[in-house]
C-alpha cells in the first residue's frame, strides 16, 4: 500500500504543476482531496493493513493529504500573481469598488416620521382600497350626488360597464377621508386613527398640484373634543417634523364632512416666506385642511352625536415632503432620475 500511496502523490505532484487554470486547481482539489476522492479511497483501504502497519500507513497517507493540500494552495496563488503581473485578469493592487446601495424615497421616510410622531400620541394606523366607491368617498362624508363640493375634487370614475356594478358607482379615491365611514362603522368610540395612502384626481399638474398624490388622513372621536384639541395636535405634529421653528396659522373654510372647518398653513420654508411658486408668492403653503367632524357623518356611522364628537385632518403628505427638503416642484418625487433620489441618504 506504500507503493499505491507514492504512486497517488507522484501523480498529483505532476498533474497539479501541469495546471494552467484556477478552474483546473478546483477540479485536481475534488479529484485527490474531495470526499469521495482517491486519498479517501485510500483511508477507507486502512482497514485491510494489519494493526503492526496501520499507524505508520496513516502517517503516510497524512503526509501525502499535506503535500497534495499545499501544492494546490501554491499553484492557485502562483496563478492569481502570474494573471495579475500580466494584467490579463485584475490587478490585486487596485481598491475595490463599493456595492451600489438603495435608499428610501424621500415620500417614505417622511410618512415614517409622521406615523412615529402620531404613535406617540395613540393613533392606530388603518389601510383602505384605492378604488372605492362613491358612497364611501362622498356621500358618507355628508357630500350628496348633487353637492357642489364635488366640483373641486374632479374624480377619475372607473370603467363598469359590462358588469353588475351600478354605473358611476366605482372611482379613484379622492381623499384618504373616504375610510373614515369604513373605519366609524366597525369599530365603537373612542379611536384616534390615521389612513395614510394615495389618491387620485384630475388636476392640472404644476409645481405644487399632481394627479397622483399621497394624503394621511387622521381623525379622532371621543367625548368632549374641542376644536383647541385640533390645533394643538397639528402644532404639535408639525414642529416635531419640521422642528420648533415651524410657524402656523389658520383659517376658516368650508368642507361639507367638518364643521366648523379650518385650512392650516405652514410657512413656507422654501422660500422663508417670502414667496416662490410653490406657495404661490404667499409665503405660506396650505399644506392640511381640517375642523370638527360634521355631525352627519357620526350619525350616518351610527355614532351617537349626543355623547361623542371628533375632529378629522388630511396631511398632504407630498407637500410635506417638499417643505422638509426644499423641493420647488412637487414632479420631483415622481422622477426617476437616480440622481435626485441618492440626495436624500
Amino acid at each position: 500500500m506504500r507503493e499505491e500511496i507514492n504512486n497517488l502523490k507522484n501523480e498529483a505532484v505532476a498533474q497539479i504543476m501541469e495546471a494552467a487554470t484556477s478552474q483546473e486547481i478546483e477540479n485536481l482539489k475534488i479529484v485527490y482531496l474531495g470526499r469521495n476522492g482517491k486519498l479517501n479511497s485510500l483511508i477507507k483501504n486502512l482497514k485491510d493493513v494489519t494493526p503492526e502497519d496501520r499507524k505508520n500507513i496513516g502517517m503516510l497517507i497524512n503526509s501525502c493529504k499535506e503535500t497534495i493540500t499545499t501544492l494546490l494552495s501554491d499553484k492557485r496563488f502562483s496563478l492569481v500573481k502570474s494573471l495579475t503581473e500580466k494584467r490579463d485578469f485584475f490587478d490585486l493592487s487596485v481598491p475595490g469598488q463599493n456595492p451600489k446601495t438603495g435608499t428610501l424615497h424621500p415620500l417614505t421616510t417622511v410618512l415614517a416620521k409622521v406615523k412615529e410622531v402620531f404613535g406617540q400620541l395613540g393613533y392606530q394606523i388603518a389601510d383602505g382600497p384605492e378604488i372605492e366607491t362613491d358612497h364611501y368617498n362622498f356621500e358618507a362624508l355628508n357630500i350628496t350626488k348633487d353637492h357642489p363640493a364635488r366640483d373641486t375634487q374632479q374624480t377619475f370614475w372607473v370603467d363598469t360597464a359590462g358588469s353588475k356594478l351600478t354605473p358611476g358607482e366605482i372611482i379613484m379615491r379622492t381623499q384618504t377621508s373616504a375610510m373614515q365611514g369604513r373605519v366609524m362603522e366597525k369599530i365603537k368610540p373612542p379611536f384616534k386613527v390615521l389612513v395614510p395612502g394615495k389618491c387620485f384626481r384630475y388636476e392640472q399638474v404644476d409645481a405644487s398640484h399632481g394627479f397622483e398624490f399621497w394624503q394621511v388622513e387622521g381623525f379622532v372621536v371621543d367625548e368632549n373634543i374641542r376644536l383647541t384639541d385640533l390645533f394643538g395636535t397639528i402644532d404639535f405634529v408639525l414642529k416635531e417634523i419640521f422642528g420648533p421653528e415651524a410657524q402656523t396659522k389658520f383659517a376658516t373654510t368650508n368642507f361639507p364632512f367638518v364643521e366648523p372647518g379650518v385650512d392650516t398653513y405652514l410657512k413656507c420654508t422654501i422660500c422663508g416666506g417670502k414667496g416662490c411658486s410653490f406657495c404661490k408668492n404667499t409665503g405660506w403653503s396650505e399644506i392640511m385642511p381640517a375642523g370638527m367632524i360634521h355631525p352627519n357623518v357620526l350619525k350616518m356611522a351610527g355614532i351617537d352625536t349626543k355623547k361623542w364628537n371628533g375632529f378629522a385632518f388630511a396631511i398632504g403628505l407630498s407637500r410635506i415632503v417638499n417643505l422638509k427638503y426644499h423641493i420647488h416642484d412637487l414632479r420631483v418625487l415622481t422622477n426617476p432620475d437616480l440622481r435626485i433620489l441618492r440626495q436624500f441618504k
